[in-house]
C-alpha cells in the first residue's frame, strides 16, 4: 500500500508539519531552541498562535553544558521514498559550540513517524564528551476546557500509562496500566545492561477526552521513561491539565566520546498517536513496524523450529552432546514436520572435561572434542530430511575455560579496576572485527540458514574506558558495534535469518530487533505465565516475530502448550527422548498443530490484526481468562485461542470476535475437539462463543474460514 505522508515546511516561520494519516506533529525552531509544538491526532492542524511555545522536543547535554538552547537554522530537505514515506531533515548548528545536529523525521503512514538525531563534532581538533541525550519528550496532550468537572473532584485521573511492569528474568510481557497523579512523576527503567526483561515500550492514554500515543526507543542498553501530569490550577488563569513524556537511554557520562569530525546516531525513536480503540492503536504499531521497521528475509514465513536442547542434553552439560545424538534429534524434528534444526549451546570449545559447563567455554567457536567429525555430518544428515540449518553462538562472552579468554585477558569489560567476567568489550575495534569476522566464518562453513544472538550476562551500567584523560562508558559504543555487525552481516547474507534472544527476553527493543527476523521474548514457558508472556509482547511486537517454545516439564494441557506457540513463532524443543521411545499421542499432537500452524495460521500471520481481548492479565503467574484473535487482512480467515488460566472465577467465557466480517458466514473449527459448524460472521461478534473449560490451563483454539 502507498503510505499517506506529508511534511509541510514553514521555512519563514521555521515551523515544520509531519503528517503520517491522521497524525499531525508540529515542530518550531524559536529562539534558539526546537520546541515540541503540538500533536494532534484527527487530521486537523493547528494555528501557530495555539502552539506549545515551551515545550523543547529534546535534551542534549555536551561536556556538562546544556545545548537546550543556542541553535541556528542551517537547512531543510524533504525526500519521499517509493512507499510514500516522506522524510525531512532538519540541520541545526549551536552558535556556542562545535555541534551540529540534523534532525530527521520520517513520516511512515498508519499514523506513526520514526524520529533520528545525527551529532557531529564540527571541531578540527577537539574531542567533545555526551554527558547525556533525551532523543524525544514533549507535552502529548494539553487540556483546558472543563477540567474540575471532567476530573469528577480527583476521583478520575485524567491519564494512564500502560507497559510492562515487571523488570526481571522470566517475567516479560506483564502488560499494566498505571494511572498518572496530577502533578506527580512516574518513572520506569531498566538497571541490568540490556533494555529488559521490561522493553523500552509504553502506551499512553487520555481517560478524559480519548486518544492513544505508542512509544518504542530503538536502544538495547539502560533506559529511563518518565511521564508528569502537570496540573495548573489558578482562579485567576484558566486551568489546564498537560502530560509531558520523555524517554532516553541511561547511561553514565561521558556516554561517548565524538572525535572531531565524527557523526554518531542517538536512538531511533517510534511514536504514533490515534483517536482509536486500543486494538486499532496496536494494529497500526504492527502495520508500521512490518512495512517500515523490521526485517524479512524471502517470504517472510517463519520457520518452525526443532531445538535440540532437551532430552539430549539436560543442563546444558556439554559432555552428553554427540554426533549420534544430534543426528537422532534431527529424525525426531524431521518426522514432526519442523522446517529448521538448531544446535544449541554445548557444541563448543572445551568440552571433554566432565563437568564443564557452556558458559565456561563460550568465546571458542570450534567444534569440541566429543564432536570429532564437526558438525557436518549433523548438518548434512538434516538437510537430506529436508531441514534448514541454525546454530546458537554467545559471540558478545568468552567463558572462564575458553582459549580466548586466555589469549585475550584484556578483551574484556572492565570496570572500578578491575576485569567484568565474561563480557567482551566491543567498545574495542579488535573485538568488534574479531566478532564479526567469527559471524561471518561460522555462516560460512556451515552454510547457515539461521544464526540464533544469545546474551546471557548483565553488564549493568556497563564497563569504563580511559580516553583522552576520561573514562568513557561502554555501553554505546558497544550498542554501535553491534547493531552495525548485524547490519553487515544481513546484507551480506540476505537469506539468512538471524534470531535474537539475550537471557530469553533482555533485548526486545526495537534497536536489535529491528535488525532481525524472530527475537526470542522471555525463557519462561511453563502456565499460565507463558500465556501472559505471549499476550503482552505481542503488544509491542507483531506475534511473527515473537519465538514461543514448548519444552519438557510443561505444565498443563499438552494441547494448551501447543496453543500458546502456534500463536507466535512456533520453536519445540525435547518433544521425546528419541523416536523409538516416543509417546504415540504426544507425537501427533505435535504433529497435527504443526500442520495447523503450517497450513492455516501462517498463510496470513504475517499481515494479521491482532485484537487483545484481555491486555491485562492480572495476578502472579496470570489468573482469570486469556483471550487474543488474529484475523487477516481481508477478513477472510481468523484464529483465537481461548485460555483458562488459574483461579477463574467461572468455567465459561463468551469469545465475541472482533475483527469478523459481520455480513459474512464462516466455517468454525475448533481444537482439540475437532468439531466443525458454520456461524454468521454478526452472531460470532455480537452473541459470540461460549468457550466452557472447567479445569485450569487448558485451553481452546478457534479456526475461522470464510464459506459461502
Amino acid at each position: 500500500m502507498t503510505v499517506q505522508s506529508s511534511i509541510i515546511p514553514d521555512l519563514n516561520n521555521m515551523r515544520f508539519q509531519y503528517q503520517s494519516e491522521l497524525s499531525i506533529y508540529t515542530e518550531k525552531l524559536a529562539e534558539g531552541r526546537l520546541l515540541f509544538a503540538g500533536f494532534q491526532d484527527n487530521g486537523t492542524s493547528i494555528y501557530e498562535h495555539t502552539d506549545l511555545k515551551d515545550k523543547p522536543s529534546f535534551d542534549l547535554t555536551i561536556d556538562g553544558q546544556s545545548m537546550n538552547y543556542g541553535w541556528e537554522f542551517s537547512d531543510f530537505v524533504t525526500r519521499r521514498d517509493e512507499l510514500g514515506n516522506t522524510t525531512g531533515t532538519l540541520t541545526l548548528k549551536h552558535e556556542r559550540s562545535p555541534v551540529q545536529l540534523k534532525v530527521i523525521t520520517i513520516c511512515s503512514g498508519f499514523g506513526f513517524f520514526k524520529r533520528t538525531m545525527e551529532i557531529t563534532n564540527l571541531s578540527d581538533e577537539a574531542t567533545i564528551g555526551l554527558t547525556n541525550m533525551v532523543p524525544f519528550k514533549g507535552c502529548i496532550w494539553n487540556i483546558t476546557d472543563n477540567i474540575a468537572d471532567n476530573l469528577r473532584d480527583d476521583t478520575v485521573a485524567p491519564y494512564s500509562v500502560g507497559r510492562f511492569k515487571d523488570l526481571y528474568w522470566g517475567n516479560e510481557g506483564n502488560f499494566a496500566w498505571q494511572d498518572i497523579p496530577v502533578n506527580t512523576g512516574i518513572f520506569f527503567q531498566s538497571t541490568f545492561g540490556m533494555s529488559g526483561h521490561s522493553s523500552p515500550f509504553f502506551v499512553l492514554r487520555n481517560n478524559i477526552n480519548g486518544g492513544y500515543f505508542v512509544c518504542q526507543m530503538g536502544w538495547s542498553a539502560n533506559w529511563k521513561s518518565a511521564v508528569f501530569a502537570d496540573y495548573f490550577n489558578d482562579s485567576r488563569l484558566p486551568n489546564k491539565i498537560n502530560l509531558n513524556f520523555e524517554i532516553q537511554p541511561m547511561t553514565p557520562s561521558p556516554a561517548r566520546l565524538i572525535a572531531p569530525g565524527e557523526t554518531i546516531v542517538a536512538p531511533d525513536m517510534h511514536i504514533g498517536m490515534s483517536h482509536v480503540d486500543l486494538d486499532t492503536a496496536i494494529q497500526n504499531l504492527h502495520a508500521y513496524l512490518r512495512q517500515s521497521v523490521l526485517r524479512q528475509v524471502g517470504d517472510g514465513l517463519q520457520p518452525v523450529i526443532y531445538n535440540q536442547a532437551g532430552y539430549m542434553v539436560p543442563g546444558y552439560k556439554q559432555p552428553e552432546m554427540s554426533e549420534e545424538g544430534l543426528k537422532h534429534e534431527v529424525d525426531i524434528a524431521a518426522e514432526l514436520g519442523a522446517e529448521l534444526f538448531m544446535i544449541d549451546a554445548g557444541w563448543y570449545g572445551k568440552n571433554g572435561e566432565a563437568g564443564t559447563d557452556w558458559g565456561n567455554t563460550t568465546g571458542d567457536w570450534f567444534a569440541a572434542d566429543i564432536l570429532p567429525n564437526d558438525l557436518f555430518p549433523v548438518y548434512e544428515h538434516a538437510r537430506s530430511k529436508g531441514l534448514k540449518c541454525g546454530l546458537w553462538v554467545e559471540i558478545e562472552t568468552a567463558g572462564s575455560k575458553s582459549n580466548l579468554a586466555e589469549a585475550h585477558p584484556d578483551w574484556f569489560l572492565t570496570k572500578y579496576g578491575s576485569t567484568f567476567p565474561r563480557v567482551l568489550d566491543l567498545s574495542k575495534p579488535e573485538v568488534k572485527q574479531f566478532v564479526e569476522s567469527e559471524i561471518i566464518r561460522l555462516v560460512e562453513k556451515y552454510q547457515l540458514d539461521m544464526f540464533r544472538l544469545d546474551y546471557n550476562s548483565s553488564s549493568n551500567e556497563g564497563g569504563f574506558n580511559l580516553k583522552e584523560g576520561r573514562n568513557e562508558n561502554t555501553h554505546w559504543r558497544h550498542m554501535e558495534a553491534i547493531y552495525e555487525i548485524f547490519e553487515r552481516v544481513g546484507k551480506r547474507f540476505p537469506n539468512l535469518q538471524l534470531e535474537n534472544c539475550a537471557s530469553g527476553g533482555g533485548r526486545t527493543d526495537l534497536g536489535i530487533v529491528s535488525r532481525f527476523t524472530t527475537t526470542w521474548v522471555s525463557d519462561w514457558f511453563k502456565m499460565p505465565r507463558t500465556v501472559r508472556i505471549l499476550n503482552g509482547m505481542s503488544m509491542a511486537l507483531p506475534p511473527e516475530y515473537i519465538n514461543r517454545s514448548y519444552s519438557p516439564g510443561m505444565d498443563g494441557n499438552l494441547d494448551t502448550q501447543m496453543h500458546v506457540i502456534m500463536m507466535g513463532h512456533p520453536m519445540l524443543c525435547g518433544v521425546t527422548p528419541s523416536l523409538a521411545s516416543a509417546n504415540p499421542a504426544i507425537m501427533a499432537c505435535a504433529k497435527k498443530y504443526i500442520g495447523i500452524y503450517k497450513d492455516f495460521i501462517r498463510t496470513f500471520h504475517r499481515a494479521a490484526k491482532v485484537y487483545h481481548h484481555t491486555p491485562v492479565i492480572p495476578g502472579a503467574d496470570g489468573s482469570g481468562w486469556a483471550a487474543l484473535e488474529y484475523v487477516s487482512e481481508d477478513r477472510k480467515k481468523a484464529v483465537a485461542t481461548v485460555f483458562r488460566l488459574v483461579n477463574a472465577d467461572e468455567d465459561r467465557y463468551t469469545m465475541k470476535f472482533k475483527g469478523l466480517d459481520k455480513g459474512a458466514n464462516y466455517r468454525v473449527r475448533i481444537e482439540p475437539e475437532g468439531s466443525e459448524f458454520v456461524v454468521g460472521g454478526y452472531v460470532l461478534s455480537r452473541e459470540g462463543l461460549t468457550i466452557e473449560l472447567d479445569t485450569a490451563l487448558t485451553s481452546q483454539m478457534i479456526l475461522l474460514t470464510e464459506t459461502d
